[in-house]
């Protein structure tokens, strides 16, 4: 008898909640109601809402929301989690401030580690205390060796098999898409059967363009710069992801062109993109997103939608995210006003685990070694000074030759111009032309070169090299090749980062040991050294607001008007090499 009893109690208490938020008030973003619920949470999900039930028991924890509102944890549908900080650094972040789930690109990670460890990656970042999914690429984004094979289709079908893998990311080769690329086409194709999205990238498509894209099965967008693309992408069937980022800071105005428009609210997602940490901090995460578009006169319910079920409808997740109702995943945020969306409790996966902005313990720190770069992505170059140097042939000293300048008009746009230039000792001659800087690319493993110049970007820099962009090469900037090649050889010492060089010394340094992309630090003390960068470049003339952005553009194959990559100076409209890359002799490399 006493056992049955002992067995009766263990199965009761077994069916006990084990926590009980009771006397708040509920934002229900299915009917677009505030209500008087209490909220019951056993496990990682959401056992009841409503009037308390007798279910509860002794051992289920009651926590008293009264004057509280409760509203659905946020999601961040448009992540790039690498942006010198890593994704448990940025996590972190999110999660204080109330973002319990980060849709997360995965073209860094999947270009460092190759297709099996990029899957166990994602099967570790699962174990999270905030949901980590990921969006697939189709492509790099700069073009890359044995490209075909790493973006084979055979490895992208596998990749988006992965429950974790929700959609193809964004398709930075929108022109591919309306030239019909058969590759692409039967990636969208299969990415539909298993029932996942496609998302866009379409920065300068026209109208008519647009249309063709859409037509091929291309889902969302979140490059809209002002309120008529908003609008033309949303009449065209387009989801769309209004952006507020350190890049463009545009949200208030493309929050017009829905506004006065509430049907099209539920077609809209807002994001951060790719923000620099600085701008993270200061400008809050997805909580600022909510509290600017509420302050632009968004009703508060659609503005919390846009955050909460919008996305996770559009990800095919409304089943377990986006709302608080009964079987839905336990990520809940407690708010003492509808109108300050930054939380003062966060519940994820059904456990606290941040109150007043503070994260109650901190994310496991995975093995980083485990998930470095690919022996192939390892650095092997030691650079000198005539790295730097631009041999031209079959011009005689004293001749002039017309070369294709990079000139660059914003943190990433740039344009071409012609200038001439002397030639003397078979090399390029920069010295009479004040304010230049020479501009290479280089291969980690030291096999090849492309030599460019730049107007521009800084006229009091000697020398500085990065390993941060998306092509993972090496970029070097500089008015000094000297400078230059220490530069660059001091961030192979260190594993990759940012490193510059005054009169022969490292006088700015930011390693960046994650794949030579990012940071094991913190956010904060990362945004420390990102002002420390730009405080730097600003008093040697760097004039935009965003130096990693142009580090992480320079190298990219989509944005106008040229660039600088493997294949050399690259006029991108027309796909035209302007000035060839050069491959490097053996006794170069270390």
């Amino acid at each position: 008898m006493a056992a049955q009893k002992k067995q009766q109690t263990t199965k009761r208490q077994r069916q006990e909640p084990d926590l009980l938020l009771e006397g708040g008030r509920v934002l229900n973003v299915y009917s677009g109601e505030l209500l008087d619920a209490d909220v019951l949470v056993k496990g990682e999900r959401i056992w009841h809402v409503g009037p308390e039930p007798d279910s509860t028991g002794e051992n289920t924890l009651r926590l008293d929301m009264s004057r509280k509102v409760l509203v659905p944890g946020y999601v961040e549908p448009h992540c790039h989690p690498w942006n010198v900080y890593n994704p448990v650094s940025l996590g972190e972040e999110f999660c204080r401030l109330g973002t319990t789930t980060l849709v997360c690109d995965n073209l860094i990670f999947y270009m460092m580690m190759g297709l099996e460890r990029f899957e166990a990656f994602m099967a570790a970042f699962s174990e999270m205390p905030v949901k980590f999914f990921w969006f697939i690429r189709l492509v790099p984004q700069t073009p890359l060796d044995q490209e075909e094979t790493l973006f084979s289709a055979a490895n992208l079908k596998r990749l988006l098999r992965n429950p974790l893998a929700l959609s193809i990311g964004e398709i930075t080769r929108w022109q591919e898409l309306v030239k019909g690329n058969p590759k692409i086409q039967e990636m969208i194709r299969f990415a539909r059967t298993l029932g996942k999205r496609v998302d866009g990238h379409t920065a300068g498509a026209k109208y008519e363009n647009l249309g063709i894209i859409s037509r091929t099965g291309v889902d969302s967008c979140h490059e809209s710069i002002n309120a008529k693309e908003v609008l033309d992408r949303l009449r065209l069937g387009f989801h769309v992801i209004l952006r507020e980022s350190s890049l463009r800071q545009d949200l208030r105005e493309l929050l017009k062109g829905v506004r006065e428009n509430p049907l099209s609210l539920r077609r809209v997602m807002l994001t951060t993109d790719g923000s620099s940490p600085a701008f993270q901090l200061d400008s809050g995460m997805t909580d600022h997103l909510v509290g600017t578009a509420i302050e632009e006169g968004i009703d508060p319910v659609e503005a919390y939608r846009m955050v909460t079920l919008n996305p996770a409808t559009y990800f095919g997740l409304e089943d377990r995210l986006g709302g608080i109702a009964p079987g839905r995943d336990a990520d809940i945020l407690v708010l003492g006003d509808l109108r300050n969306p930054t939380p003062e409790l966060v519940m994820s996966k059904g456990r606290i685990v941040a109150e007043k902005g503070t994260l109650l313990s901190p994310f496991p720190v995975p093995e980083w070694k485990r998930f470095s770069s690919a022996p192939d992505k390892e650095f092997k170059v030691r650079a000198n000074k005539d790295f730097f140097d631009i041999p031209v042939k079959g011009i005689r000293d004293g001749q002039t030759l017309s070369f294709p300048v990079i000139r660059l008009i914003s943190t990433v746009i740039t344009r071409i111009e012609r200038v001439e230039f002397p030639i003397r000792s078979g090399l390029l001659d920069l010295s009479a032309r004040h304010g230049l800087c020479r501009v290479a690319a280089l291969d980690r493993r030291g096999t090849w070169i492309a030599n460019g110049i730049l107007d521009g970007y800084a006229d009091g820099i000697e020398g500085i090299a990065s390993t941060f962009n998306t092509a993972l090469q090496i970029l070097a900037i500089g008015q000094n090749p000297i400078a230059m090649a220490l530069a660059v050889n001091r961030v192979v010492r260190i594993g990759g980062g940012i490193a510059a060089v005054e009169q022969g010394k490292v006088v700015f340094e930011m390693p960046l040991p994650i794949g030579g992309m990012m940071s094991e630090k913190s956010l904060k003390e990362v945004a420390v050294i990102e002002g420390a960068l730009k405080e730097f470049l600003s008093d040697r003339g760097y004039p935009f607001h965003d130096p990693l952005y142009t580090f992480i553009f320079l190298p990219n194959d989509f944005l106008p008007e040229v660039r600088i990559n493997r294949m050399g100076v690259v006029d991108i409209k027309k796909n035209e090499v302007l000035w060839p890359a050069r491959r490097l002799p053996n006794k170069r490399r270390s």
